[in-house]
């Protein structure tokens, strides 16, 4: 899940998709932070490799903490406060799994929010990992579910060993590692409704499987992962090995059309969660939405090729996606126009 699910799992992210895991993209929205450059992963790979011990996840927890950006304006500011701590959590545990790909580590990380969590619940003072300690108390303020918590790590535990997928184990992927982050924002601005629930849940699917599809080179050349069905790309007449090429071959550019048509289904299926809320989060919704359909249509722009054509936003696109969303009610295009 490169620091995608959530974490690049509901606003843009650098590489606008659904989910640079579904929080990157739902809480620091690349456009409209004080600090663009806060919203791209913060450690490298050198960075990484330094992390030897389980217990060095609190650095990393730390630089993420410290360096979250303001996030869209278009949110409340309590929002902001607990979405911060949301997102710290997120993207450390979501580091650990994809640039580290450190179970051991994610064990650890797992183990000592637990442990904050049952101290808090029993009265005692276990508070010496702030982000733990400030998350608990979002949690409580919230009434957050802890298993959406639970759920984004064991999707981030999966990353670390699971590097192919039938259809329903993808689904299934998505509904811990991306749904889970639109829950929370709903949770987190008020909102605890099932119909709600189920349309971000489509909504946040339909990013992580869009984020997926624009990485499809980069996710198997660099982590060999393909997280979507073999048997689907069978189905069009390609293979594996195909995906490794620099640019896509008719049957893969069928396959991603293929894919392209499924996600979009997802979103217009999931749109209706725009018209079930109010104020700031709506028009945030509207930007993530409008943003999203500007990606499928630059897929189909390159007939397909995620290889080798440029499927992200530039910067100007980007920004006018965002403002089509805060200007227009209208459900968009999720198809080429």
């Amino acid at each position: 899940m490169k620091s995608s699910t959530v974490t690049r799992n509901l606003p843009f992210s650098n590489e606008p998709t659904a989910a640079n895991g579904p929080l990157r993209v739902y809480v620091a929205n690349y456009v409209l932070c004080d600090d663009p450059t806060l919203a791209t992963p913060s450690t490298t790979s050198a960075q990484s490799a330094s992390l030897r011990d389980p217990g060095d996840y609190l650095s990393l927890a730390k630089r993420h903490y410290e360096n979250f950006p303001v996030g869209s304006w278009l949110l409340p500011k309590a929002a902001r406060v607990h979405l911060h701590r949301i997102y710290a959590f997120a993207r450390t545990a979501d580091d650990l799994a994809d640039e580290l790909q450190d179970a051991v580590a994610l064990a650890a990380f797992r183990a000592d929010f637990l442990r904050h969590l049952e101290g808090g619940a029993s009265g005692s003072s276990v508070d010496d990992v702030s982000l733990f300690a400030e998350l608990r108390v979002t949690i409580q303020e919230c009434q957050l579910e802890v298993s959406l918590f639970t759920d984004l790590l064991d999707a981030f535990d999966q990353d670390c060993h699971q590097r192919r997928y039938d259809r329903p184990q993808l689904l299934d992927y998505c509904r811990r590692s991306a749904d889970p982050i639109g829950r929370l924002v709903l949770r987190v601005s008020g909102y605890r409704d099932a119909q709600l629930d189920a349309y971000s849940d489509r909504v946040c699917t339909g990013l992580q499987l869009l984020n997926h599809l624009q990485d499809l080179r980069e996710d198997l050349l660099e982590r060999d992962r393909i997280y979507f069905p073999i048997e689907e790309l069978h189905a069009c007449g390609a293979r594996e090995d195909d995906l490794r090429a620099a640019t896509a071959s008719p049957e893969v550019r069928r396959f991603v059309l293929d894919q392209a048509d499924r996600i979009a289904a997802d979103f217009a299926a999931g749109w209706q969660v725009v018209n079930g809320v109010s104020g700031r989060l709506r028009l945030e919704l509207r930007a993530i939405l409008h943003g999203a359909a500007a990606v499928l249509q630059q897929i189909h722009r390159v007939k397909g090729d995620v290889l080798g054509g440029n499927v992200h936003l530039s910067k100007l696109r980007r920004i006018r996606t965002v403002f089509s969303g805060l200007l227009s009610a209208r459900e968009p295009s999720w198809r080429r126009s």
